[in-house]
């Protein structure tokens, strides 16, 4: 349920989904570390027995592995894929790539694309990688030996292999950097910098000039190791933006991977989306997960949060004190998805906005909170986080032509699993449907046929899609 609003949406639209012209489709996986002890994995990491498991399976039941070269042929209408394609990725670069994963490439003659992190393909004798000691590398929060990746020596002989082509993971950007003045630690390509010395967030310039810098860094040391600048980017952790994406094209990037567990279409390249298998699934799991079907509408247990009272505590100790008690409330309640009102109570539901909880160009912030508390229910709590911001209040106090930029400024400032507007005719019946479909129904929306109410709200959402490209 990435969006409350893409079942509404999906009503109103009705009709049938134009389908994808044969040839288009296909499906991706993202792979991590493999490793032969099935009692000593991480949770990102497979067994040697199991990845080969699945290349047997692939095998034996008629799937192709295909190249980024197919799928830009298929793209351009010159060659169509196989009804049954897959792209085989492997994030990270870790050591694995080349003593375990390589081997069986050269048995079962499957391509693959690699992302390598640049600055954990530094750190050896004599270089070190940025925050860690010589010969370590930073990975995440923790201090590893460079021994943990492969080497550009290695990379080279995968290269030359044909079986393997290498992608960007970013230089630098497969880490948290600080989101909120409460000290949050967000994936740096989501996340607009805050600044504790000046107080500031980073402004969408210095955001971009950021990305765009540590995309090119990475493009220019892999040609220099590897004698070619990669053309796919991998999104560390699978989020970014939209403006990083523009940033990604101005680098030179030619197709962008995530990790949406949606098939993917060549009519889309810089959102290849792919399953990420984790925690050592088996293989009739993963082919499973590949299929893609929609879910059973799943039992929703929803909390709605105010951060009236977070604010009226104050900052510091006390305040955390009471977020932590918010959190056990939920986990009490049983609650998985969290609804919270980034805005000040109003006296009535319809009156204008008097303020928010989050940093805008239009209203009034009581408190820079609503980044703090979405990132700690869902990484502390467990829940889904959906932001609400009621339109019609929205709309009364900066106009309607500001909600869609009011909606993009909530969502700058977040890393939320989506939105819940409010003020649209409720629906009928709940439909489970594929995202794509959901997402060309409504594409194909007839404006004209909506209420004033729900085009506002449909143009509220598409403000916060010019910053969460998941929102499309």
């Amino acid at each position: 349920m990435r969006l409350l609003l893409g079942l509404l949406l999906l009503i109103l639209a009705g009709g049938a989904v134009q389908a994808q012209p044969s040839g288009q489709r296909f499906v991706s996986i993202a792979f991590h570390d493999v490793d032969n002890r099935a009692d000593d994995l991480e949770a990102d990491s497979v067994t040697s027995k199991v990845l080969a498991q699945f290349f047997d399976w692939l095998k034996g039941t008629g799937w192709t592995a295909i190249t980024l070269d197919d799928i830009a042929a298929a793209a351009r209408g010159t060659r169509p894929l196989p009804d049954k394609a897959i792209l085989i990725t492997f994030d990270d670069g870790y050591k694995s790539l080349y003593t375990k994963v390589f081997p069986l490439l050269q048995v079962y003659r499957f391509p693959i694309v690699a992302a390598l992190v640049g600055t954990w393909m530094e750190g050896g004798t004599g270089s070190t990688s940025v925050g860690a000691p010589e010969g370590s590398v930073l990975y995440g929060d923790r201090i590893v030996p460079r021994s943990t990746f492969i080497t550009w020596e290695e990379a080279r002989e995968m290269q030359a292999s044909g079986l393997v082509e290498f992608a960007s993971h970013s230089y630098n950007l497969h880490r948290g950097v600080p989101a909120n003045p409460q000290g949050n630690n967000i994936p740096a390509a989501l996340t607009w910098k805050y600044d504790p010395a000046t107080r500031q967030y980073e402004t969408d310039s210095q955001y971009k000039a950021r990305i765009r810098a540590d995309l090119e860094q990475s493009r220019r040391q892999m040609a220099a190791n590897l004698g070619r600048a990669p053309r796919a980017m991998v999104w560390p952790f699978g989020r970014y933006s939209v403006p990083a994406l523009e940033m990604a094209k101005a680098a030179g990037f030619t197709f962008a991977l995530t990790l949406e567990p949606e098939p993917a279409f060549t009519s889309d390249l810089y959102a290849i989306h792919r399953y990420f298998p984790s925690r050592n699934p088996s293989v009739s799991d993963i082919a499973r997960n590949l299929r893609f079907e929609p879910d059973d509408p799943a039992t929703r247990r929803v909390a709605c949060v105010s951060l009236d009272g977070l604010a009226a505590v104050g900052p510091g100790e006390p305040q955390n004190e009471a977020l932590g008690a918010m959190i056990e409330g939920l986990r009490t309640l049983g609650a998985n998805v969290a609804v919270i009102d980034a805005h000040v109570a109003t006296p009535t539901p319809d009156a204008p906005l008097q303020a928010v909880y989050f940093p805008n160009r239009f209203l009034p912030m009581r408190a820079d909170l609503l980044s703090r508390v979405t990132w700690q229910l869902r990484t502390r709590g467990g829940v889904d986080a959906f932001l609400r911001l009621p339109i019609g209040p929205a709309a009364a106090a900066v106009g309607e032509a500001r909600v869609p930029e009011l909606f993009a400024d909530m969502m700058r400032q977040t890393a939320s699993d989506g939105l819940t507007l409010d003020g649209m005719a409720t629906p009928t019946s709940i439909v489970s449907d594929r995202p794509e479909n959901i997402r060309a129904r409504r594409k194909a929306l007839d404006l004209a046929t909506l209420d004033p109410q729900t085009r506002l709200a449909l143009a509220a959402y598409r403000g916060a899609a010019t910053i969460d490209p998941r929102q499309r």
